[in-house]
């Protein structure tokens, strides 16, 4: 199975459009939230609400891949460290968390969590630049890759 996920593309559908064509395999498309679109319009992203997003209702999102539970949002007016990230996907028998809001990605397996934010694709806080990952799931084991954006 693999997963690509995205998030704060702050209407920058194009990004969106190249990444999913250069992942045209794909099992599972998310995305983390601040579009600034429709969820419609993000088709085939599965996206939950950001702090920027008036036109989106769904606040998270629970998947069941391969035995393996995932917890998205966005994670505005949550605590993004480690222990508070690990303690909801405990709370909601998830086996990782996928948040955004950061403009900055991460990844760790933290208290027997995968806890992972993907960037931004359109607007970094990090010299890195504008980032998406790739989720590797297979026999429930997981494997997370942070890709850097060709725009």
């Amino acid at each position: 199975m693999i997963i690509v996920c995205t998030s704060d593309s702050h209407g920058r559908l194009d990004i969106l459009e190249n990444i999913k064509n250069r992942h045209p395999r794909a099992d599972l498309y998310i995305d983390a939230g601040d579009s600034e679109r429709y969820d419609f319009e993000l088709d085939p992203y599965l996206t939950v609400k950001g702090n920027c997003d008036y036109k989106i209702e769904t606040k998270y999102r629970i998947f069941n891949i391969e035995g393996i539970k995932i917890y998205v949002f966005h994670g505005d007016h949550t605590l993004l460290s480690l222990e508070n990230l690990s303690m909801i996907a405990k709370k909601n028998s998830c086996d990782m968390i996928i948040h955004g809001h950061t403009h900055k990605s991460h990844y760790s397996f933290f208290n027997g969590v995968h806890i992972l934010c993907p960037g931004s694709v359109a607007l970094p806080r990090t010299r890195e630049g504008c980032t998406y990952a790739l989720i590797h799931i297979k026999d429930k084991e997981v494997e997370v890759e942070i890709q850097k954006v060709n725009k």
